[in-house]
């Protein structure tokens, strides 16, 4: 029998999207995104400004992850409900007015509040995705998926380059002024180019969020992404948010203009997500999620002596993002195997559990920089690495018939 919860194919499956399209939806995925993850390398400054230590400047990194998390599990669900576009379209401008109360934020807990609501309305990035998703031919998804990705990595790694040059040259404040500012032509780009999105489920919100639980209870694949990726994203999370401390407490005394520099290095590893997104095509999920975690693992290996050589910093800050970046896409598109009707509430599972993992990791590592200096985020990072390889290799192997079908694809 149909399942009642699915609306008719013919209103549920939107047209294949161009490839220009998928383009676009990078674009402005990568431009929002920007939102979370400017904080970072202003992070000393704002301690500065404000008056306050690392362990509690951190909290604004952390609150931005938390709030980015929060929106996922109550925004992205929604997306099988109503139209996309309009969602995207809310929440873009909510974030120009989150992004101007942090610019005028009076001390360090309005902060930290304005970084919470504007973490919950930058969740547009992963409504795109599932567009992506959605809108692509099977043969193509990983890659479509991966493109999506690559543009939000690009987002995530430069918007720290721009945000690092801004904030020491004009200011902490300022970095918050200009991206509530950047948030207007976004909003324009949105509107013009986005397509109409077509729901999927004639569900009552509240029943949408019910039905995430059975989803996930009921499915290992979608289970074993969560845990994988949020433990690879805590180890990302782990090094970004400590990366100004260290170095402007190691032996080179650098500022957050230097950073947010290291944004660059980075996003030549963004790119990965796009090729994880092809091998996962080619090769199945399982090899790509394994590769990725022995990635990571290595990375903070290098990472090790990053405390001392910037060759080393510079290799190992490439090596993380290929890893992190290849198994966001892998395990993404393994969990979307599993229910092409319900890639809204799929993707929300998955990049709640995703961004909490991130935030754990941002308020952990913060807590470990203060009393055990680099080693003790080497540690983190390496720890994290171990345990998501216990889960991918130790655990029950697949047994759906959607996922073994998935993995021959």
């Amino acid at each position: 029998m149909r399942d009642s919860t699915h609306l008719a194919d013919s209103a549920a499956t939107p047209a294949f999207a161009s490839r220009g399209k998928i383009v676009m939806m990078a674009i402005i995925a990568g431009a929002v995104i920007t939102n979370i993850y400017c904080t970072q390398p202003i992070l000393p400054l704002i301690a500065a400004g404000l008056r306050v230590d690392v362990t509690t400047v951190d909290l604004v990194a952390a609150a931005a992850l938390l709030g980015f998390s929060s929106g996922l599990a109550l925004l992205l669900p929604l997306g099988d409900r109503f139209d996309r576009r309009k969602l995207v379209l809310i929440q873009i401008a909510l974030a120009c007015v989150f992004g101007v109360a942090a610019a005028v934020a009076p001390g360090i807990w309005a902060l930290v509040a304005a970084s919470f609501g504007l973490g919950i309305v930058s969740c547009v990035p992963q409504q795109l995705v599932p567009f992506a998703a959605v809108m692509s031919l099977p043969s193509e998804r990983g890659r479509n998926v991966g493109t999506v990705v690559s543009g939000i990595m690009v987002g995530i790694l430069s918007g720290r380059t721009i945000a690092g040059v801004i904030g020491t040259a004009y200011g902490w404040r300022a970095v918050y002024v200009a991206e509530a500012a950047f948030m207007v032509p976004v909003w324009i780009a949105a509107a013009a180019l986005l397509p109409r999105g077509v729901p999927s489920t004639n569900l009552s919100y509240g029943r949408l969020l019910a039905s995430l639980w059975p989803l996930a209870r009921d499915n290992r694949p979608i289970r074993e992404s969560m845990l994988i990726q949020a433990l690879l994203w805590a180890c990302f999370n782990a090094f970004w948010v400590n990366l100004a401390a260290l170095l402007a407490s190691g032996p080179w005394h650098l500022g957050s203009a230097w950073a947010g520099g290291f944004g660059v290095i980075g996003a030549a590893g963004a790119f990965a997500a796009s090729l994880g997104g092809n091998a996962t095509d080619r090769i199945g999920f399982r090899k790509v999620i394994g590769a990725s975690i022995g990635i990571v693992t290595l990375a903070y290996l290098l990472l090790s002596g990053a405390a001392n050589s910037l060759t080393l910093l510079i290799v190992g800050v490439i090596v993380l993002d290929i890893g992190v970046q290849s198994g966001l896409v892998s395990n993404q598109t393994r969990a979307f195997a599993v229910d092409p009707k319900a890639q809204g509430r799929i993707n929300s599972l998955y990049m709640t559990a995703t961004f909490f993992g991130g935030a754990l990791g941002a308020t952990v590592s913060g807590w470990l920089m203060t009393r055990y200096c680099w080693t003790g985020i080497v540690a983190f990072g390496i720890a994290l690495g171990i345990l998501a390889a216990a889960i991918h290799w130790i655990g029950t192997p697949r047994g759906t018939v959607v996922e073994v079908q998935a993995s021959r694809d």
